[in-house]
Parts: C-alpha cells; sequence; structure tokens
C-alpha cells in the first residue's frame, strides 16, 4: 500500500516539472482529446506586449479627447504614497480581494481584469504618445479609477484617494509635467478602463444558472456551491471553457478508482507536521489573496529581481492574470461536468473518525483547481524566467502535492488538474 502511494506521488511531482516549453504539439500531454483543438502557433513570450481586451485603440482615443475637460489640479502634494508602477496597483488588487474574501473564481478573473487593464492602457499610452507625451502615473490611475471602483463599489472612497493622489503626482516632480499632459494621460487611462468594465459587465459572471450534475459523480456538500456557472465564463485565450474537456474519471466500482482509494488512504497515514504545513501554505483560503494571488506575488518579486521594465511587467502580469482566469472558468467547466465526489466523502464511510488536514471546499473534486492554477502560472512564468526553472517547477509541484496532503483531492485531480493548466498556458502562449 505504502509502494502504491509513492508511486503515485512521484508521477504526481514528475508531471509538475514538465512546462511548456517548446512547440505546443510536442507538451501536449498523454490523454483523451480535448474537444476543442489546441490552437497552432509559435510560442511567444509573456514579455512580449501585446492587446488583450482592447481591440480598436483609435476608439480608444477618440473617446479619450471626448472626456478630456480639465480638471482643477490639487494646490498641494499628495500626503500619501502614490501608486507609480503597475506592481503597486496589482498588490493593492491583492489586498482588496483579501480584505474582501473573494473566492479563487472572482479572485482570478479581478486578477485578469486589473493586469490587463494596466497592460492595454500602456500599449495604447505608449501609441498616444509618438504625438504627445504621455504621463504613465496619470495614465494608469486612470485605467485603474473604473477598474477598481467596479471590483469593489464598498471602497471607491479609498480608490478615488488612490487614483486622486497618483493622477497629479506629476506637478511635484522635480521637472514638473504640465497639467494638460497629465489630463490627457489620465483620460487615455479611464477610457481604457471604462471599455474593460464593459466586457465585464458581459462575461456571464453574475449569472444564475441551475446546474444538473451526474448521478455517477456522487458529489454533494451542505455549503452553498461554488459557482457552478462559473464554467460558462467568458474566456480570453480560450475559445470557451468546455474548450478543454478533460477525460471523464473512472467509475467509482472500477479497478482503477480502487487504487486510487488505496493510494490515498495510504498517504493520509504516512503525513508529517512538514506535510501538514505544507498543505496549510498552499491553502490560500477566502480571505487570503488565493491560489492565483500567490502566484501574482511570485511574478511581481520576479519582475523586480529580474529588473523588468514597466512594458514588461505589465506584460508579463497580463499574460498571467488571463491564464488564471481561462484555467479557473475551464477548471469549472470540468468540476461540474464530472461532480465527482471528494475523499472526505468515501473516507466517512470507511474511516469515521479520519478528518482531512484542510476544509474541504463546496465545489466538485475533479480535478485540482490548486493543480490547473499552479501548472498554468509556473509554465507562464518559466517562459519568462527559464533560469528559474527548477523553483518554478518545485512550486507547482508542492501546491499540487498540497491538495492531496490536505486530504481535499485525489490523486487523479492532481494530474487532470495540472493536464489542464499545461493546456491552458499552451493557450495564452501562442499566437
Amino acid at each position: 500500500m505504502r509502494i502504491v502511494h509513492l508511486f503515485v506521488l512521484l508521477v504526481v511531482l514528475t508531471a509538475c516539472a514538465a512546462p511548456v516549453t517548446s512547440s505546443p504539439e510536442a507538451a501536449q500531454p498523454t490523454r483523451a482529446p480535448t474537444r476543442s483543438s489546441l490552437s497552432s502557433g509559435r510560442l511567444v513570450s509573456p514579455l512580449q506586449p501585446r492587446l488583450w481586451l482592447i481591440t480598436d485603440p483609435s476608439a480608444v482615443l477618440s473617446v479619450a479627447a471626448t472626456n478630456a475637460v480639465m480638471a482643477t489640479p490639487p494646490s498641494a502634494p499628495p500626503t500619501g504614497v502614490p501608486h507609480k508602477f503597475v506592481s503597486e496597483w496589482m498588490n493593492t488588487a491583492l489586498k482588496f480581494i483579501a480584505r474582501d474574501g473573494l473566492p479563487p473564481t472572482r479572485a482570478a478573473r479581478e486578477l485578469m481584469l486589473v493586469s490587463v487593464a494596466l497592460n492595454d492602457a500602456l500599449i495604447i499610452g505608449q501609441e498616444a504618445d509618438q504625438e504627445q507625451r504621455i504621463n504613465n502615473t496619470a495614465l494608469l490611475a486612470g485605467a485603474m479609477w473604473p477598474v477598481l471602483r467596479y471590483l469593489h463599489p464598498q471602497h471607491s472612497e479609498t480608490i478615488d484617494r488612490y487614483v486622486h493622489e497618483s493622477r497629479w503626482l506629476g506637478l511635484w516632480l522635480r521637472n514638473p509635467v504640465p497639467p494638460e499632459q497629465i489630463e490627457r494621460s489620465f483620460q487615455i487611462g479611464r477610457a481604457v478602463g471604462e471599455s474593460i468594465v464593459g466586457w465585464a459587465k458581459q462575461d456571464g459572471s453574475d449569472e444564475v444558472r441551475e446546474i444538473t450534475l451526474p448521478a455517477s459523480g456522487g458529489w454533494n456538500t451542505k455549503k452553498l456551491p461554488l459557482d457552478p456557472h462559473w464554467g460558462i465564463v467568458k474566456t480570453i485565450a480560450l475559445p470557451a471553457g468546455d474548450a478543454i474537456v478533460l477525460p471523464p474519471p473512472p467509475a467509482w466500482e472500477s479497478t482503477e478508482m480502487e487504487t486510487e482509494r488505496t493510494a490515498f488512504q495510504a498517504g493520509q497515514k504516512v503525513l508529517t507536521d512538514e506535510h501538514r504545513e505544507l498543505a496549510w501554505y498552499w491553502h490560500a483560503d477566502v480571505g487570503t489573496v488565493t491560489p492565483a494571488g500567490l502566484w501574482f506575488e511570485t511574478a511581481i518579486t520576479m519582475a523586480l529581481v529580474n529588473k523588468l521594465d514597466e512594458a514588461q511587467t505589465a506584460s508579463l502580469l497580463a499574460h498571467l492574470g488571463v491564464a488564471m482566469h481561462d484555467t479557473a472558468v475551464a477548471c469549472w467547466h470540468n468540476k461540474y461536468l464530472y461532480g465527482f465526489k471528494r475523499p472526505e466523502q468515501w473516507m466517512a464511510t470507511v474511516e469515521p473518525t479520519w478528518q482531512p488536514v484542510l476544509p474541504t471546499p463546496p465545489h466538485p473534486s475533479y480535478p485540482s483547481g490548486h493543480a490547473a492554477f499552479s501548472t498554468a502560472a509556473a509554465d507562464i512564468l518559466i517562459v519568462a524566467f527559464p533560469h528559474h526553472q527548477q523553483l518554478l517547477a518545485e512550486r507547482a509541484a508542492d501546491a499540487t502535492r498540497s491538495r492531496v496532503i490536505g486530504g481535499v483531492h485525489w490523486f487523479m485531480d492532481a494530474l487532470q488538474g495540472m493536464a489542464l493548466g499545461h493546456d491552458v498556458a499552451r493557450y495564452v502562449l501562442t499566437r
């Protein structure tokens, strides 16, 4: 029994250390084909900027020119700490996510909207800079104003203060920025942000749908199921949430599932304090930055350490944001497609005194969201920072196995979560 457990764990760790580093075809996991073939093309570095949600920059610039009614500049410098850089706005979004207790699905969506708004604003600002100088601090403040107010209306007063202090920071530099330049920059960013909010309001995230679970999956929960409709939310790089369909989990009475149960039960008997600590570190439940947020923190640190410029940092985070959002949608589609039971449901019948290390989440088991998020994120970051491949692969492996250790996922959940994450990263990086 112990041998089975160790063998499956080895498979998990080995698979997790196989990031996207070559052509989409070469990196394809060995498993049943997905419903939609992966897009063909070359892999492009996430440090290479591209527009994600703004399809007509000229229309954005036209709206910005219409909105350019000169505001009254402040008469004194800001008393707080203005947001000057992309990373500072992303850190503010992470704080709001933790403070407001967003679940992993909605946290991933927010991180995508914020990072894409910053990225697309910088790209359009660079284009506008060819005609007249652009102040990036005001530009980013303009982009964040409508996006953050849409995502966190209860914090509008705080957001307004952050935006106001950052918007006019250029007035107080050693070489002051002209107010007209600040206003134009701000309005361009604002037009980008408003366009992205318009997209978000129609992405299906607030829809209410009845989901019928297959009886064969056996999953149930006493809590309110988490976002059962999320598989129909609009995606960015993926054609849709059902573009990646994982193979069905084995039948409950099959030999394959018996092996899965045996391996899981054996693994739970050999846990150490170190294992439990790992499980809690990666748990990242509601009230934290969530798993996607942990990877954003890693990406921000790596951008600083590797001395990326603003455009590169924004591009990296936007690629990561799109990957996290699309992963959440595709993962939730598969979760509710199969509705497979959690280990705790079975263990309660064979070992009533057993309790998982972590609380069991209120959504189906197959596949693991942590495995999918972490594999997709590691793939994106490894392409950007190949010299950190070992570190990133190890972090993804830790995040993946932490959920099996925590008693909330089967080994197959981890393996198929990784397969899904690899597929999403490939979509995001392929053009």
